[in-house]
């Protein structure tokens, strides 16, 4: 099991340069065909900006997480506005929880965007699943 002793670490991103080339490009990986005059990133965007952070957490050796048997479990996102090119945000992730079920460990991870104005853009929470081998 993953020692509890690190529920409340964090992690911070650099900033992240929204363009309009990487909103148009993930919205046509994911198949979002929409053609609005004024661009918005789509809600799940935010995997983008703040993908760092997860990374931060999953290759942390002192955490030292069993990403070979995690599950993405869940995730849940909320804005406090509209993301568009030209954006720079940086995004802080934090481990909130480390909980013990039957065979499982469930983690939680909840992430922080702020703008270059230090202006909250969204937030988010994620729960991964990870089997005892």
């Amino acid at each position: 099991m993953t020692d509890s002793r690190w529920v409340g670490r964090s992690y911070e991103t650099a900033p992240f340069e929204v363009t309009e080339q990487s909103i148009r490009a993930y919205m046509a990986a994911v198949g979002d065909v929409a053609e609005d005059d004024e661009l918005m990133a789509p809600p799940t965007y935010a995997m983008v900006y703040g993908f760092d952070a997860y990374w931060q957490l999953w290759t942390d050796q002192e955490v030292a997480l069993d990403v070979a048997h995690l599950v993405h479990g869940e995730q849940r996102f909320s804005f406090q506005r509209p993301v568009r090119p030209g954006d720079r945000i940086r995004t802080t992730g934090r481990l909130t929880a480390i909980n013990a079920r039957n065979d499982m460990e469930l983690v939680t991870f909840e992430l922080k965007a702020r703008d270059a104005e230090d202006q909250p853009v969204s937030d988010g929470t994620a729960l991964f699943i990870i089997r005892k081998a």
